[in-house]
């Protein structure tokens, strides 16, 4: 039997907006959903809906399908899901209307936080253990792009916010640094 691999358009729409809206209340400036209907004896009217899934992100099952909040917010206030979905601070949780605006890969990307496995505290720096110096780096369509060698972790993360910004614009994850 072939598995064929799900495709997304620009926008997607798995459930209609008219179900949504009978279902739940959205509250732009809470980020909450709540329940309008009683469904079961668990789904109670006016309760708060979302438990966090593996990756952080809150879900809620409608008709036996799991759905992010996240792109519910835009099913329930615009009509349609678009593909991709930033959170501007990153929070996963934080399904506020204001909070959420459509991306694309290459600026979803763009706002994305410091590795785990970052030893600098830095996005796009790391160290050459055998000069000791610093290295700024930036992932531009899918190739890393070196930017440079310095004295400091801050000298090479303020190259780094420059191509961030250049590259990735209002979506850009800036570095806090503070050189002297």
């Amino acid at each position: 039997m072939n598995v064929l691999p799900l495709v997304y358009s620009e926008s997607i729409t798995i459930i209609s907006q008219q179900l949504l809206k009978q279902l739940f209340i959205y509250d732009p400036d809470t980020g909450l959903f709540t329940r309008r209907i009683q469904r079961s004896a668990n789904a109670m009217v006016g309760q708060v809906v979302g438990t966090v899934d593996g990756k952080g992100y809150l879900h809620v099952s409608i008709e036996k399908q799991f759905y992010r909040l996240h792109r519910l917010v835009f099913l329930y206030m615009e009509g349609s899901i678009p593909k991709y979905i930033d959170h501007k601070d990153r929070d996963r949780q934080n399904n506020r209307w204001g909070n959420l605006r459509k991306s694309n890969c290459k600026f979803n990307a763009g706002n994305s936080g410091v590795h785990k496995h970052n030893t600098s505290g830095y996005r796009g720096v790391s160290q050459n253990k055998k000069s000791g110096k610093w290295h700024a780096q930036i992932k531009i369509h899918g190739k890393q792009t070196y930017l440079g060698r310095f004295n400091t972790p801050e000298e090479a993360a303020e190259i780094y916010n420059k191509a961030a910004k250049e590259h990735f614009g209002e979506f850009a994850t800036l570095n806090t640094t503070t050189v002297t």
